[in-house]
Formats: structure tokens, C-alpha cells, sequence
């Protein structure tokens, strides 16, 4: 079967591009052809993937997104399928992997009112509804138990659509048998003593997955508790702001990820 894959943008640290990754490489190991579109790539290309970077640009992610959605659907007129997978919510897809939670609820209940006359509010409003509406024949690959229930509650999806996916992890996230020397080599690295406390937060998009609310943690502690404690933050961003509020109450260091 040809297979067509979309994602918003791709680089090798992410967790929804980590996923994608070893799904499709899963489906081209038994057989099948891997087409991929997206509007940004970065890193390596697999052998064998057909890698589309989607010319289209805007000034904001959704209208950027359905630009894309737009290209997609007229190269696919041109050049069919047999299934697309989205990991974005988008119109048009066969299987939807469900990386993100329910917009439609947090919309509700972490917005303000005004907030859903926005633009960007319709868009992705629309978006997901184009996924979890009951006429959608999409199929959803859940990797939340949790989640599952905020969509029927907004889209009375039928329960036969969803798919929950066993909890896992890659072999090579494992603890291998020298854990422990790694880990003696990594504190004598960072000059970390016996009793210094590690806290380590792992995700591109600081103020998305909240290191400004660890920093703020950190600052809180006790001061001998604070004064052996270090925070890593590993992840695909700009550390400078995060460098500069983390000088005035504590230590801190951020690692570009790959770095």
C-alpha cells in the first residue's frame, strides 16, 4: 500500500515525531510506501521515504495550515493513496494519532469567552471536529485513556473509532546494564556531589511544557535544599529568557536539544 503521512513539522526530538517515525518506519518494514508531507523537515531522511516539504508559508500557524491542508488535498488528486495518517488534527485523514488532547475542552475551561471569536480559535475548532464529529470516518489511535472521554463529551464520537494504544518504551530508553557507571560519569561531568539533587526536565517548547513554573518551583525550596539542587533543561528552544530569570534565585542549566 502507498501510505501518506502529514505532521505540522518534523525534527528528531520531539515525542509526536519520535512516534511517527517509528510508526512509519514499522509500516515500511512490512511492505508499504511511505510518502511524507510537511511544511518543515529537519533531520535525516529514512531511505526509502518519499519526504514532500510543502512550500507554503504565513504569518500565522493556521492560516499556514491550511495552506498546507489545501496543497495536500490537490497533490493527492494528482498522486492517490490508499490511507493517510495525520499526527495533527486536520480534515481529509483516514487515522488520526491522537498526540494532543482536547482543544475544544480547553477552549471551554482554560480561555476566556472572547477568546472563541478568534480566528485561531475556528480554525482548530474546526480542525478537531473534522477528526472526532460522528459522520468523520476517521479512525483514532489514543495514546490517553484519559482524553477519550473530553472528546465524546464534545463530539459524541463513536466509541468504536477510538483505539488505545498500549503504554511503552523504546528499548533504547532502557536502562542498560552500565547505568551506573553512566550515571557516576554524568554527576562527575556536572560536578554534581553525592548529595546534590537532580531535576531534569525533558521537552522542546519551554513555556509550552512549563519550565517557567519549575524555575518558580525551584526558587521556592527551602534555601538548603535550593542550594544543592540543580535543574537541567533539555529540549528544542531559545533558553536565554528562561537563563535570565533562573539568575536571580537559582541554578540552572539549558541544553539545546542535541547539544
Amino acid at each position: 500500500m502507498q501510505l501518506a503521512f502529514i505532521l505540522y513539522k518534523y525534527f528528531p526530538f520531539g515525542g509526536l515525531q519520535r512516534d511517527f517515525m517509528r510508526i512509519a518506519l514499522e509500516c515500511q518494514a512490512r511492505g508499504h510506501a511511505i510518502r511524507v508531507y510537511t511544511p518543515i523537515w529537519e533531520g535525516d531522511v529514512p531511505a526509502g521515504f518519499d519526504v514532500v516539504v510543502v512550500p507554503v508559508k504565513a504569518l500565522f500557524n493556521h492560516k499556514r495550515n491550511e495552506k498546507l491542508t489545501a496543497w495536500v488535498e490537490a497533490d493527492l488528486a494528482k498522486r492517490p493513496v490508499d490511507r493517510v495518517i495525520g499526527f495533527n488534527k486536520m480534515p481529509g485523514l483516514d487515522v488520526y494519532y491522537a498526540a494532543d488532547g482536547c482543544y475544544e475542552d480547553k477552549a471551554q475551561t482554560l480561555r476566556a469567552p472572547i477568546y472563541k471569536r478568534w480566528g485561531r480559535y475556528k480554525h482548530f475548532a474546526d480542525y478537531e471536529r473534522a477528526v472526532f464529529a460522528p459522520e468523520s470516518k476517521t479512525e483514532i489511535l489514543m495514546i490517553s485513556e484519559v482524553q477519550q472521554p473530553l472528546f465524546i463529551k464534545h463530539y459524541h464520537t463513536p466509541l468504536q473509532r477510538f483505539h488505545l494504544l498500549p503504554p511503552g518504551i523504546a528499548a533504547d530508553r532502557r536502562a542498560p546494564a552500565n547505568a551506573a557507571e553512566i550515571r557516576a560519569e554524568f554527576r562527575a561531568e556536572f560536578k554534581l556531589a553525592d548529595s546534590d539533587l537532580l531535576l531534569v526536565q525533558i521537552g522542546s517548547g519551554f513555556k509550552t511544557k512549563g519550565l517557567d513554573r519549575s524555575l518558580k518551583a525551584l526558587a521556592a525550596l527551602p534555601r538548603e535544599l535550593k542550594q544543592r539542587t540543580r535543574l537541567i533543561a533539555i529540549g528544542q528552544d531559545d533558553p536565554r529568557a528562561f537563563q535570565l530569570h533562573s539568575q536571580r534565585a537559582q541554578r540552572y542549566s539549558a541544553f539545546p536539544a542535541g547539544c
